[in-house]
């Protein structure tokens, strides 16, 4: 795939729920919600050297955090920013804000931070949404996309790589 960051969104996509941003329940009962195929491909990601972050519209971030860190190791939950509508973090660039664009952009920013020697791309980054939406944005940002149908959500993997 040529990548080196993975964009995920959280609410239908690593998640089979979507949580409108208000989860009342626990997080332990968020997490069962957590796609299976996300149970595996994180940590193969991670395995594998490829940057990761959550890039959502819910402004429940502590959750997401919280849920990151009760399903997969600690090694890999801290690795992974997390950006959504909690007002935590800015995108003060020149690049695109539509979509998920400035989201990618501040994790970029984060993570480039903490690895002097890595050069993220658009061209090295893939974007995986259940919204069609946030995908064209970043086809047309030059950003490589795959849409997660929720309807069949274990076909993005086919789809991924029909990428190579």
């Amino acid at each position: 795939l040529k990548i080196n960051f993975l964009a995920l969104d959280f609410d239908q996509t690593i998640l089979d729920i979507h949580t409108g941003g208000v989860w009342k329940g626990t997080v332990s009962d968020l997490a069962t919600h957590v796609r299976p195929t996300f149970e595996c491909l994180i940590p193969a990601v991670h395995e594998a050297g490829i940057q990761m972050a959550i890039v959502t519209f819910s402004p429940q971030v502590r959750h997401i955090q919280e849920l990151m860190e009760g399903t997969f190791p600690s090694a890999i939950a801290d690795s992974i920013p997390i950006r959504g509508r909690d007002r935590s973090w800015s995108y003060e660039g020149r690049g695109s804000k539509a979509g998920k664009q400035s989201h990618m952009a501040s994790a970029v920013e984060e993570l480039s931070a903490r690895h002097a020697h890595l050069e993220i791309t658009k061209r090295t980054t893939l974007l995986i949404d259940d919204d069609a939406n946030n995908i064209r944005v970043a086809l047309k940002d030059g950003v490589r996309g795959l849409w997660l149908n929720p309807k069949d959500p274990d076909n993005f993997l086919n789809n991924m790589l029909d990428l190579r």
